[in-house]
């Protein structure tokens, strides 16, 4: 009766993957899972890594309503759920990328 309660995060990515875990170790169809994981992670993505790191706030931010198609927004709203970050902060950082490579101070 002393059973000691797996992590959400191992529930969660069984439930979200399927996968399964036995004694430890992960199932044959999770480790090609987790290869092609990888895989995706070793391409060279300057924006996605971009969007991955933290950047911290440096001034108090003036809000700005913007009105976007549907198909926009579930591409968005997949990215925000991919990378972790608030959609805001995606939307600041492609802002600040798209100035900078028209050269815009």
């Amino acid at each position: 009766m002393n059973n000691k309660r797996k992590p959400l995060n191992e529930k969660l990515d069984k439930f979200i993957f399927g996968r399964e875990e036995q004694n430890g170790k992960p199932a044959d169809g999770s480790k090609q899972t987790r290869q092609s994981e990888q895989d995706l992670e070793k391409e060279p993505n300057d924006l996605l890594d971009k969007l991955i790191k933290d950047s911290p706030r440096k001034e108090k931010p003036i809000r700005v309503s913007l009105d976007l198609s549907p198909d926009m927004h579930k591409k968005l709203t997949n990215l925000a759920n991919r990378t972790g970050r608030k959609k805001s902060e995606i939307l600041r950082i492609l802002l600040e990328q798209a100035f900078d490579e028209i050269n815009i101070e």
